[in-house]
């Protein structure tokens, strides 16, 4: 029991130091570096409308990283870069202030959609979040565990209301990590447990994830088709051959005759205008010669 105890304490105190380094961006965050996101990736959001991009809303929580070696920072850029602006970073204790956001934004904009993305503790964090607005009827289209080492396969780590899970694991952690069932499980031998975010798979995975989370937002760049009802309404103009136009003509009372074009021949010429005569003009009498 003392030695748990003890254990439990250094846990708190770590967690502690934790968060109150880990505020800013860390100094650690050049080890694992990036570059900016090649063309391919770019291509695939830019195939996307920019507006069903701009729905589409990322979360990352960060673990017990306080110089940010696993550079989640620089990974929340590579995302902005992808063209999803609106993506988000925090630490572990940003997760209330999220939850709170994504109800809102489900309020305002029921069609938004939703990823989740947690590294080492800020993965169970995550898991967290997922659980917690369930209850809302909000569903997360992509929940993405980055070296959740602590995770263990059950109905909690997989919710009812996640559409897609992607479990990526590496090595160098006290705790191994779990396969889960219902996710796409990958597993890094060749990276550390903080060179999961960063790792060239894990850019790739999230390019084409999230390309396909915003390629459910629907979108459409002019006007819904009428109703058959509405077709029905509408007249539609009838062509009219030449021959059936001069028999129409022909058929025209007298009285509407004249609108008919006449040709210069048959009509007869018409009258030549009288031209003014020229007379004097009257000369006028001052009022003081009249009688």
């Amino acid at each position: 029991m003392t030695h748990w105890g003890s254990w439990l304490r250094r846990l708190n105190v770590g967690m502690l130091a934790a968060l109150s380094l880990s505020a800013g961006q860390g100094c650690l965050s050049f080890v694992h570096s990036l570059d900016v996101p090649s063309k391919e990736q770019i291509a695939l959001g830019e195939n996307i409308p920019e507006p069903s991009r701009n729905r589409v809303h990322v979360f990352l929580v960060h673990g017990m990283d306080p110089f940010d070696l696993a550079n989640m920072n620089g990974l929340t850029e590579y995302i902005q870069k992808l063209g999803y602006l609106k993506t988000h970073y925090g630490q572990l204790f940003h997760v209330w202030e999220f939850k709170n956001e994504l109800r809102r934004i489900h309020k305002s904009d029921p069609q938004a959609r939703f990823v989740l993305i947690g590294f080492s503790f800020g993965a169970n964090f995550v898991r967290s979040v997922a659980n917690a607005v369930k209850d809302d009827g909000i569903a997360i289209d992509l929940l993405v565990y980055l070296g959740g080492n602590t995770l263990e396969n059950n109905a909690e780590t997989q919710p009812d209301n996640v559409l897609h899970i992607v479990n990526i694991l590496a090595v160098g952690c006290i705790w191994n990590g779990a396969q889960l069932d219902r996710a796409d499980n990958v597993q890094y031998d060749n990276v550390f447990h903080f060179g999961s975010p960063t790792h060239p798979r894990t850019r790739e995975m999230l390019a084409r994830e999230l390309s396909a989370v915003a390629a459910r937002v629907p979108f459409s760049d002019r006007s819904p088709p009428l109703s058959p009802e509405w077709e029905k309404e509408i007249p539609r103009p009838r062509r009219v051959s030449s021959e059936q136009s001069q028999q129409m003509s022909s058929e025209m009372s007298s009285e509407w005759a004249f609108l008919n074009p006449r040709s210069a021949a048959t009509e007869p010429a018409a009258p030549e205008p009288a031209r003014p005569t020229r007379r004097r003009a009257a000369r006028l009498i001052p009022f003081s010669r009249l009688p």
